[in-house]
């Protein structure tokens, strides 16, 4: 259910009134409406196509992240600056009352996001954690999304297509040093591999003490964030490891960690149907990762409002 709203921060939230009230009074026999919101959830799309796939994967998060979500997209032909209020609604399995989160979506105008960070400011859910997702490349380098900055609690960037991991990451560290909580998309697709290595520690296959030295190798035309990433986050586990990254063919991603003793190596490597197989010391099997979606990895980090000291020290490494 969507509804068209003039500009000015005031419309917006009584067309939002209005839209509840509507959604109420047609839910009123069979069960009513449940609204709920945990949170403000603004989504910066790179453009319209990008902002109608926005639309569909907020919806899917607003079922366990229930949020205010804020959808912009800059306008192509440089038009005006225009919003619209919508809900999004499902049933809990067995009920007959609906559970609603809104959202509005802004189309920027001729003076693009310097103009937009005016009216988000007013339409914040108060006393709520903003939370802010700049989708593609060209968010991780300076530009027009730097006005949405200041207004988020958290700052959730993908770099899993940037040419230069390192630029990339040198942008998260200035946001970061700034004061801004920073999270990387490309970073929570290593969740999978980082539990198998704690686990292979855990289960005693490897003593930290034994581990003199690790291989993390990666495919593609030019050094990934996740290769860098995992790269650090060894060095921080594991003081005093020499701590090697290095290229394969293959497609673009991780594809292997090898870690060396004074004896013999065990070796993680990325095996088929988003499996890693683990050899070595004595071990042979396959370990599923977890699912890589968009949905699935931003609901991990919308999990994860507070501090994640794990990602700044490996971001800082």
């Amino acid at each position: 259910m969507s509804t068209t709203a003039t500009v000015q921060p005031e419309r917006i939230l009584r067309d939002l009134q209005e839209l509840w009230a509507k959604m109420a009074s047609d839910q009123a026999d069979s069960g009513g409406v449940l609204r709920a919101c945990a949170m403000t959830l603004a989504v910066a799309a790179e453009n319209a196509a990008d902002a109608e796939r926005v639309r569909q994967t907020v919806g899917i998060l607003m079922h366990s992240h229930p949020s205010r979500a804020v959808i912009l997209h800059p306008d192509d032909a440089g038009g005006e600056l225009e919003a619209r209020v919508f809900a999004e609604c499902w049933k809990p399995f067995g009920k007959t009352q609906q559970i609603c989160s809104e959202g509005i979506e802004i189309t920027a105008g001729r003076n693009g996001f310097s103009e937009v960070a005016k009216f988000l400011v007013p339409l914040r859910v108060p006393d709520l954690p903003v939370v802010l997702w700049c989708r593609g490349v060209s968010a991780l380098e300076p530009g027009p999304l730097e006005p949405l900055f200041p207004l988020a609690s958290k700052i959730i960037f993908d770099s899993s297509q940037v040419s230069d991991a390192d630029s990339a990451l040198q942008f998260l560290r200035r946001l970061r040093g700034r004061g801004s909580r920073v999270a990387d998309l490309h970073w929570t697709r290593l969740t999978g591999w980082r539990e198998i290595l704690a686990h292979l520690f855990d289960d005693q296959a490897l003593q930290p003490s034994e581990v003199t030295g690790a291989r993390v190798t990666f495919g593609g035309p030019s050094v990934t964030t996740c290769a860098r990433y995992f790269a650090a986050w060894i060095r921080t586990a594991l003081p005093g490891t020499r701590v090697i990254v290095s290229s394969d063919n293959g497609p673009r991603g991780l594809h292997s960690v090898v870690l060396s003793t004074a004896s013999e190596s065990l070796t993680i490597a990325l095996g088929s149907d988003r499996c890693v197989e683990i050899s070595g010391r004595g071990r042979h099997y396959r370990s599923m990762l977890p699912s890589a979606s968009e949905e699935a990895l931003m609901q991990e980090e919308l999990g994860i409002l507070g501090p994640d000291p794990v990602y700044d020290r490996a971001l800082s490494a």
